[in-house]
């Protein structure tokens, strides 16, 4: 991204046109927190925003922010002293938290040179609390975010007269996207495209729906080789599969997608451990049922806290023998429901852990053969084992 802001910072949406890089951008640009920085009335420029976000926001401050915030901290610096981002009109910031409804939404309005307003919703992060508001939307639909961001979105487009954009990453995407196909006639008619990185799904009749067909084809999705987040619950298309450096659940991280000029580097399919995971984690929504899903994902959260679980990757280093303590101290279960989820959290982790010895075991086999091929002697006959192979299949 800064690579991109290095080259056509100098040039406006009028001179270059609005791309997906642009898109990711402000998707990212939303993780800032602007509260005290953006009043209910101000129209600041995003210079002038970033001059009151420093003003505000001490290193002290800056240093202790997740990544997430933190990267955006220093996006928000490069693309305030360009000409294509600096002089962007930013408005309308809310940020709306409250746990007992499990809702969390923060959302910003960009007013582009261009005349077009683009509107970026927050996301979450790739933890186990952030696939657990993911995974909210397997059990609660809409959930509190979702109707929020419809309401947000029709309040501040309708004053607009020009094309409306809007844009996400993670959860932010699937709010954009909820927006978009729930919002009036007349407004939808003024999208020109929602933008959705490594976003959860929808429920799979969601996309069933006239008012999502008429959106279908404005509708952009990007995921990382290796997502398992924008690969939770239903799509009704394939995202563009963009190659990230990172591992795991870091790809969920959008600074570790390849760009190359205004284009994002994409290949043909996700990774095999992808396919493998997500597969595996929408199957465990459905085995546990409608029922439980929102009791096994809240003890879920309490006892991942406790044994210091930070995403699903790190259930391989769980010792199970801890996992009744943690389950039995989480006062809100009763002990049907801890029985069940002792018993489902242990199913869990030896999938996990079933998984992991079966791939290190095909590794090991594959890295064994090829050795063994490249020997002299194992090139001029077979091995015994294919000898004994080939003379049990005769035998047959």
């Amino acid at each position: 991204m800064l690579r991109y802001i290095e080259k056509y910072g100098d040039l406006d949406f009028i001179q270059k046109p609005f791309n997906e890089i642009d898109s990711l951008i402000f998707s990212q640009l939303i993780y800032n927190d602007f509260k005290d920085v953006i009043g209910d009335k101000d129209i600041l420029t995003l210079s002038e925003a970033a001059e009151r976000f420093y003003a505000i926001h001490d290193n002290v401050y800056l240093d202790s922010l997740i990544d997430v915030a933190k990267r955006a901290s220093k996006l928000l610096t490069v693309c305030s002293e360009s000409k294509r981002f600096g002089s962007v009109i930013v408005s309308d910031y809310i940020d709306n938290v409250n746990d007992s409804i499990d809702k969390q939404i923060a959302a910003c309005s960009f007013l582009l040179t261009d005349d077009s307003l683009l509107i970026s919703f927050r996301g979450t992060d790739a933890s186990v609390a952030g696939f657990k508001e993911s995974a909210m939307l397997a059990y609660m639909f809409p959930i509190p975010a979702q109707i929020e961001a419809l309401h947000y979105f029709q309040e501040t487009a309708m004053m607009h007269d020009g094309y409306v954009r809007l844009c996400g990453h993670s959860k932010g995407g699937n709010l954009a996207i909820y927006a978009s196909v729930n919002c009036s006639n007349s407004l939808q008619r003024k999208i020109s495209g929602v933008y959705a990185f490594d976003s959860p799904g929808f429920p799979e009749w969601f996309f069933s729906r006239h008012d999502y067909e008429l959106m279908d084809s404005r509708i952009y999705l990007y995921a990382p080789q290796g997502s398992l987040v924008g690969r939770a619950l239903y799509s009704a298309k394939q995202p563009e599969i963009v190659v990230s450096y990172a591992k795991h659940s870091r790809q969920h991280s959008v600074s570790t997608w390849e760009i190359v000029d205004d284009k994002f580097v994409t290949t043909d399919s996700f990774t095999a451990e992808s396919d493998k995971m997500s597969a595996y984690l929408n199957d465990l929504v459905v085995y546990i049922g409608d029922k439980d899903l929102e009791v096994f994902y809240d003890a879920l959260e309490q006892t991942a806290n406790e044994l210091g679980i930070s995403d699903f990757y790190d259930l391989k280093k769980v010792d199970v023998s801890l996992l009744t303590i943690f389950v039995d101290s989480i006062q809100t279960l009763t002990p049907e429901q801890k029985e069940r989820f002792r018993a489902l959290a242990k199913k869990v982790m030896t999938d996990v852990a079933k998984g992991y010895a079966s791939d290190a075991a095909s590794k090991a086999k594959g890295y064994v053969k090829n050795i063994a091929e490249k020997l002299p002697f194992m090139k001029k006959s077979e091995t015994e084992g294919e000898k004994n192979e080939k003379e049990k299949q005769d035998g047959e």
